[in-house]
């Protein structure tokens, strides 16, 4: 029977890694949350400014129980995903580099990443829609790719996402953060 559970975290682990992280996550308990709101700002921010860079659609952007507003995007300009409607390879590469780029934002100004479950899980759902087919190798590149595009994205537009982390605090508008985005 002990025999059985490293096979068993290894099959759990390369088909859902977030399920792996989430228990990893639970066992080493809570972290620091003094800076909680600052973290989902930027987190936040940082999808919504390679989104925007990336050309995706606005879905949804609503304030939190904890008033902090969350965004979300259409998969692509067509609209909304629907569970029968495949991702181009294109619609991947955006999505991917719009999911990483949350947890990619945190690291870049907390040194660790708190919100990349969450992340990651959206991530696999894309995955798991596109159009041709992807195994675990070519997951694990996208993967690594969209962490380093988004860094790019967001190391080069550095105070553009500074002043978003700052309206998404201040709960300002779509029109007020997009505009911040065009200065």
């Amino acid at each position: 029977l002990v025999a059985v559970i490293p096979i068993l975290w290894l099959g759990i682990g390369s088909t859902a890694p977030a399920a792996i992280a989430n228990l990893i996550a639970a066992v080493k308990g809570g972290g620091d949350d003094t800076n909680r709101v600052d973290r989902v700002c930027r987190h936040e921010a940082a999808h919504f400014l390679c989104g925007y860079m990336c050309g995706l659609p606005i879905a949804n952007y609503a304030t939190t129980e904890e008033n902090v507003p969350r965004v979300e995007f259409h998969y692509s300009a067509e609209g909304p995903a629907t569970a029968s409607r495949e991702l181009s390879e294109d619609e991947v590469n955006a999505l991917t580099v719009v999911a990483m780029s949350g947890s990619v934002a945190e690291a870049m100004e907390f040194g660790k990443a708190g919100g990349v479950n969450s992340d990651l899980m959206e991530l696999q759902n894309i995955f798991r829609q596109s159009a041709k087919f992807l195994g675990a190798e070519k997951q694990q590149d996208l993967t690594r790719w969209g962490a380093l595009t988004a860094y790019r994205l967001l190391n080069t537009n550095k105070q553009k996402l500074d002043d978003l982390a700052d309206a998404f605090s201040k709960q300002k508008s779509i029109a007020e953060c997009v505009g911040i985005l065009e200065q």
